[in-house]
């Protein structure tokens, strides 16, 4: 069997096509995959964000409640949130089972936090590929001079008033765009690379039955910056202001204009619909190879990204809310399916793709694998899965719980807590934990019991940032 597994970081899943019921964004490939594809409508990190995640996904366990024990290595990564780590030495990639079991394995990925040094999540790969250069990626260190003045460019995309967004937007663009400044066409862009670097492994093994293949994009993440006929399809012609590629996390949204609000999610929409094409154009080579019809391919995200909704923006821990962390999950089964088969009575987390890859190639797992077999549902119809009523998601030193009446986001010291009821509130307005502390109080005992007690209470680096880089009020300081 052919296995591909495509991770899109910082993907919506409002914001993946008229599957999960956007009818505006153009993402005619996403749209047309799902149709060959259980969908699941419930799917969720268990902890956050970018490498938290993908420790889940190359392993197979949880990272969340973050007990690890941070080792002492030598490392120029400026992130030190829980979970921010190396997979640990006593847990097995996912590629060495692959490898177990007869399968050529590779791991094409421009998520360059990954390879950042000692974090070793290549390993056990028959192939790995990096795509080097996005975001503050050290690839390119200066800008020629033939490309211009790079702080000319960079205040191009910068907000006015706020000293300091600004200030942060300019540490983040300084690096990317001498990362970028040979680009020319689309073939150019990440996603291109990505998938045109996946394609040519698969053109490579073609003659091989068993074949693993880990695709993971970092696009669409920020800086949002598309080619111009994806911007077109979104941005309002005649806006004449800075082009805000990418966000100053902040607590509030107003050091954007309202026309720089619209421009940003402009460029995060044009972002999506670039992915989407090159995805499409992925799935159509497999096509062409005679190789899709038999594959398992499996599309999700690893979190979402808040773009003024509840006035935030970025990846704060106290805001997850569905735009960070609702995920799309679609799974393309060997010799297809009539689909699109939701699946929307059970919640799902990331850690069950790792068990769902295992389990189709082996009947035993390790007891490392903390999810559930989602193969499952091939055969079976929707149906409520055994323990999962609800999901807990770590971020940070806050825990947000999740069932089908409400919604807890909360510090773990309880200092901080929002609840919102779903029957009534599904747009998470309407806090309402000072009324019902009670309730509060029972969830938060969920999230003990899923942490089995050793929930993180340490500091958060946004404590740090919100007073120091990120814009805490609407005021130039």
């Amino acid at each position: 069997m052919k296995i591909f597994l495509i991770i899109f970081d910082t993907l919506r899943k409002d914001h993946t096509g008229k599957t999960y019921g956007n009818e505006w964004i153009r993402t005619p490939n996403f749209d047309t995959f799902a149709q060959d594809c259980i969908v699941f409508d419930k799917a969720y990190p268990e902890s956050l964000p970018t490498i938290p995640v993908r420790r889940t996904i190359h392993t197979g366990a949880r990272t969340f409640p973050f007990t690890q024990k941070m080792p002492e290595l030598r490392t120029d990564d400026v992130v030190i949130s829980p979970g921010w780590q190396p997979i640990p030495s006593n847990q097995k990639h996912l590629s060495e089972y692959m490898n177990s079991h007869g399968y050529l394995t590779a791991f094409i990925t421009s998520t360059y936090h990954q390879f950042k040094p000692n974090m070793n999540f290549h390993l056990g790969y028959d192939q790995w590929n990096w795509i080097r250069g996005h975001e503050d990626d050290h690839y390119r260190n200066r800008l020629r001079e033939d490309k211009g003045s790079l702080s000319k460019i960079v205040k191009q995309h910068v907000v006015k008033k706020n000293l300091v967004a600004k200030a942060f937007q300019k540490r983040i663009l300084k690096s990317y765009f001498p990362n970028i400044q040979d680009r020319v066409k689309e073939n150019d862009y990440f996603p291109a690379k990505t998938f045109n670097k996946a394609l040519e492994f698969i053109k490579d093994s073609k003659p091989v039955k068993n074949v693993f293949c880990f695709i993971d994009e970092f696009d669409p993440h920020e800086p949002w910056d598309p080619p111009q006929n994806f911007l077109d399809l979104y941005l309002d012609k005649d806006y004449s202001g800075k082009k805000i590629i990418t966000p100053a996390y902040s607590l509030t949204k107003n050091y954007l204009s309202e026309d720089e609000l619209k421009c940003m999610r402009a460029c995060y929409a044009g972002e999506v619909s670039m992915c989407d094409y090159w995805f499409g154009n992925f799935i159509e080579e497999l096509k062409q190879m005679e190789i899709y019809n038999e594959s398992f391919i499996i599309l999700t995200s690893d979190h979402g990204h808040s773009i003024g909704e509840h006035d935030a923006i970025g990846k704060i821990p106290m805001f997850m809310h569905p735009e960070l962390v609702d995920i799309p999950l679609m799974m393309k089964p060997p010799g297809g399916i009539a689909g699109p088969k939701r699946i929307s009575k059970t919640y799902v987390y990331h850690h069950d793709i790792s068990a769902t890859i295992l389990g189709l190639v082996s009947k035993h797992l390790s007891e490392q694998f903390e999810g559930i077999d989602l193969s499952f549902f091939f055969d079976n119809p929707d149906q409520p899965l055994q323990n999962r009523d609800y999901i807990t998601c770590g971020f940070e030193n806050f825990t947000l719980y999740k069932d089908d009446t409400y919604a807890l986001i909360t510090s773990n010291d309880k200092k901080v807590q929002k609840l919102y009821d779903l029957t009534t509130d599904p747009s998470w307005n309407n806090n309402i934990a000072m009324d019902h502390p009670e309730i509060c109080e029972e969830l938060f005992k969920k999230i003990e019991k899923d942490a089995k007690g050793k929930l993180y209470l340490g500091n958060s680096i946004y404590e740090e940032l919100y007073k120091s880089i990120y814009v805490t009020d609407t005021k130039n300081k």
